[in-house]
């Protein structure tokens, strides 16, 4: 069923206020999630954390459930965080690596993950190899292949959906060829769960980190970690405590048996309900038609982007999402950012995409930025117009 834009929009408080096009950085969360994270804050305030916390802790349980159900697992598997980054390295970090193997990684990983791979390389006299791109822009999966076959590999990490280019990475196949080859895949959903059905049996992949605040519309400081049950008694956190483990024996320990070895004792329950406000109203909207809305409006978006002189967009792949990146000749990205923010229309700047060929960049300082607009579903085509109107009065020096 399509979506119903002008309902979702009256529960959307703050179109009122913006044309926001940053949702690949942080959605506008709808009334609900916000009634719900303020409704227990009020809750706290009233009775007290741990008492607000023991009243809701049904509803609290019901999140792993919930997040389960949004990416066909099961809730055993599931872990709750406060940032994606931070539940992928929870489940990366705590991988056995033998000394002098190999990390396979996507050209267009987060970089951040690329830091704390090449922390643990470091660490663990590992290799890292970068995957090619394919001549559409995604990774190699022959590369790959060839890579797996060679052997000696630890690890697999893979962005399925890169921050600045538009392009949904083919982790299906990856995960396939991965559990063909006994290799362990981690699989970064950040920018892809919320705006697209998630399947980890399909995926095939052995962990899976997902955040809130973006497609998903939840609170900020909220994310999940997935861990294939057959996994997680060979990955033992770097860090424990009263929650992830108690002691055993003399001098002894046990490690919890489900995914919530790799939380901590405290965390925001406001945030947490939140977040699982935010995975049933997804659910309730179908993925499938999120994914159908988001992907048709991004189109309208590149399209008419593109017709606009001076303006090159800079999106790759065979399968492309809610991501639109570009940038006008003559203009500097964050220069565009600001002028739209003067007109409450929300954008960020990223990294220019690498070409098929380069290399990861190492940092952030002296990159070529370019402009990312990146659509939901309650957004609409006069939201779109409204960008493009813009980027033309650009082009002519109005």
């Amino acid at each position: 069923m399509p979506i119903d834009v002008e309902a979702v929009r009256s529960q959307t408080r703050g179109v009122l206020n913006v044309t926001h096009l940053n949702n690949a950085g942080s959605s506008l969360p709808p009334g609900p999630v916000v009634d719900t994270v303020v409704g227990h804050l009020r809750r706290e305030e009233e009775i007290g954390g741990y008492e607000a916390a023991e009243e809701a802790a049904g509803r609290l349980e019901g999140v792993y459930s919930s997040v389960a159900r949004l990416i066909g697992a099961e809730p055993n598997e599931i872990a709750l965080a406060e940032s994606g980054s931070r539940a992928w390295a929870m489940a990366v970090y705590s991988f056995p690596f033998v000394p002098r193997t190999r990390l396979l990684i996507g050209r267009t990983e987060y970089a951040g993950n690329v830091i704390a791979l090449r922390q643990l390389a470091r660490r663990n006299e590992l290799q890292i190899v970068v995957l090619d791109d394919d001549r559409h822009g995604q990774v190699d999966v022959e590369h790959l292949q060839r890579e797996l076959d060679r052997g000696n590999v630890a690890m697999v990490a893979l962005a399925h959906v890169p921050m600045s280019n538009g392009l949904v990475n083919p982790a299906a196949e990856v995960g396939r060829r991965c559990r063909a080859a006994g290799v362990m895949f981690v699989l970064d959903a950040c920018q892809s769960v919320g705006q697209m059905p998630l399947d980890v049996q399909a995926l095939g992949c052995d962990v899976l980190a997902g955040t809130g605040r973006k497609f998903l519309r939840g609170p900020r400081g909220t994310a999940f970690l997935y861990v294939r049950a057959p996994v997680l008694e060979r990955l033992e956190p770097a860090m424990l405590d009263g929650h992830s483990a108690v002691p055993a024996g003399t001098g002894g320990l046990e490690v919890r048996h489900d995914a919530r070895r790799f939380e901590s004792w405290e965390g925001s329950a406001a945030g947490r309900l939140g977040l699982g406000r935010a995975v049933d109203y997804a659910l309730a909207l179908g993925l499938d038609a999120v994914q159908e809305r988001i992907a048709g409006l991004a189109e309208q978006l590149r399209t008419e982007v593109a017709a606009v002189p001076a303006v090159t967009v800079h999106d790759v792949g065979i399968t492309r999402c809610g991501i639109v990146t570009f940038s006008v000749k003559g203009h500097d990205a964050r220069n565009i950012r600001a002028r739209l923010a003067d007109h409450r229309i929300n954008v960020s700047v990223v990294p220019r995409p690498s070409a098929p060929g380069g290399s990861i960049p190492a940092g952030r300082e002296g990159e070529d930025l370019v402009v990312r607009a990146s659509v939901h579903y309650y957004n609409t085509g006069t939201e779109v117009r409204r960008l493009v109107g813009f980027l033309w009065g650009m082009s002519s020096g109005t």
